[in-house]
């Protein structure tokens, strides 16, 4: 008898997809609020609002398309199936990219939320927060190919602590540091910020809604594609875009601009939030801050750590994905029985994402140039996936869709 193959499981309900949306997501505003604020100045929370409207209509698109087409892969299969495999292979290298970048960004900063939390001060600094990200990544390559992760445990319990963590700052930077004043100090529209820094922050604050591909990965892994991922969708990323705004005016309310920049995004640049949390501890007891710091050092560290893990797995579905459709080598396509992940794939992805932190540690801005990249690549992967989703409805107009985006134009 044939020995019957491992495959991805559907166990997925919508309250664990909604949990993991809302992780994957919300776990981008510990490395993006810098580098956005550092350019919109202000203007952040509304081209934080912006973009969030924006990635929700994008959301609309990879609902009907994970809810027609029940396979993990995301954007890459989606334009396979509308277009060509040349097409969908195209795609799926780009989000490769984007997950390899998500990967090395939260490797790069966990080590400032953790150093700052326990007062480590030689990982929250160059060249050690590098060299710390780089055993972070080969750690969780290293357990990620010993055994599978519990994702549909530890992927509900860090994005709740997380939202806990979110809400606290929220209730407390309103209730201190929230200034009006202070947030449209200096501002002048097209001075300052220029309307180049303008434009140039909105496609870098999609750095900050990274996650809807890791989460459109999981088509195979839930159980009722149709119904469940677009509830998820919308629920994790609309209770996401209201607290990056809400975070946004705190943050600025506590570092407004000072001659054409803020410390936000350059003396807190590689742990926005900390700064938010070291404005407040000038308003609290010293006890209570020094509990809220490492608190929400050690918030920030675990999620970045779950952010990082779940890219990697986002990487090896993808990958899973392609070479099953020969689109790469067929050890992408194997599953292991144990861990439901390619070999091939977690190596991969370590050593690219070890390889693209370390090359790019020693640049002059290697944030900028990692966000930069990032946002070309999602981009390019979204507008994808929008063309897909339209063609589908030209070329297979009687494919089953349990949702259609609304307000379509014939």
């Amino acid at each position: 008898m044939a020995r019957k193959l491992p495959r991805l499981e559907r166990v997925l309900d919508a309250p664990a997809l909604a949990s993991v949306a809302y992780g994957e997501v919300a776990s981008s505003i510990y490395f993006a609020l810098g580098i956005i604020a550092l350019h919109a100045l202000g203007f952040t929370p509304a081209i934080l609002g912006v973009v969030g409207a924006l990635f929700l209509i994008v959301a609309l698109s990879y609902a009907e398309g994970t809810a027609a087409i029940h396979e993990t892969g995301g954007a890459a299969t989606f334009v396979r199936v509308a277009f060509n495999d040349l097409a969908g292979f195209l795609t799926g290298w780009v989000l490769f990219l984007d997950y390899l970048i998500v990967i090395a960004l939260s490797a790069l900063f966990f080590p400032h939320y953790f150093g700052l939390a326990l007062g480590i001060h030689s990982i929250a600094r160059h060249p050690g927060d590098a060299i710390a990200g780089s055993v972070l990544i080969t750690l969780i390559a290293a357990a990620r190919l010993l055994r599978r992760t519990r994702l549909y445990s530890f992927g509900i319990a860090v994005p709740l602590l997380d939202l806990v963590t979110q809400l606290l700052l929220v209730v407390l930077g309103f209730g201190l540091l929230f200034s009006g004043s202070a947030l449209t100090r200096g501002l002048s529209l097209g001075v300052t910020p220029s309307w180049h820094q303008l434009v140039f922050a909105l496609p870098l604050a999609m750095l900050a809604y990274t996650g809807l591909e890791t989460v459109a990965n999981l088509a195979e892994e839930a159980r009722q594609p149709g119904r469940d991922l677009p509830r998820s969708l919308f629920s994790g990323i609309g209770a996401v875009v209201v607290i990056y705004v809400l975070i946004a005016l705190v943050g600025l309310s506590a570092f407004p601009q000072a001659h054409g920049t803020t410390a936000l995004g350059v003396e807190w640049l590689r742990a926005p939030i900390m700064g938010i949390v070291a404005a407040l501890q000038l308003h609290l007891p010293h006890w209570f801050g020094d509990i809220l710091r490492v608190y929400v050092g050690l918030t920030g560290a675990l999620v970045l750590l779950a952010a990082a893990t779940t890219s990697i797995s986002g990487f090896g579905r993808l990958a899973y994905s392609l070479g099953e459709h020969g689109q790469l080598p067929r050890a992408f396509g194997r599953l292991h029985r144990r861990t439901l992940v390619s070999p091939a794939s977690v190596i991969a992805a370590a050593t690219i994402s070890i390889g693209l932190l370390l090359s790019t540690a020693f640049l002059t801005r290697p944030v900028t140039f990692l966000a930069s990249l990032f946002s070309f690549g999602v981009l390019l992967a979204f507008t994808a996936a929008q063309l897909a989703v339209v063609k589908l409805r030209v070329s297979q107009p009687d494919l089953r869709r349990p949702f259609r985006v609304p307000l379509g134009i014939r």
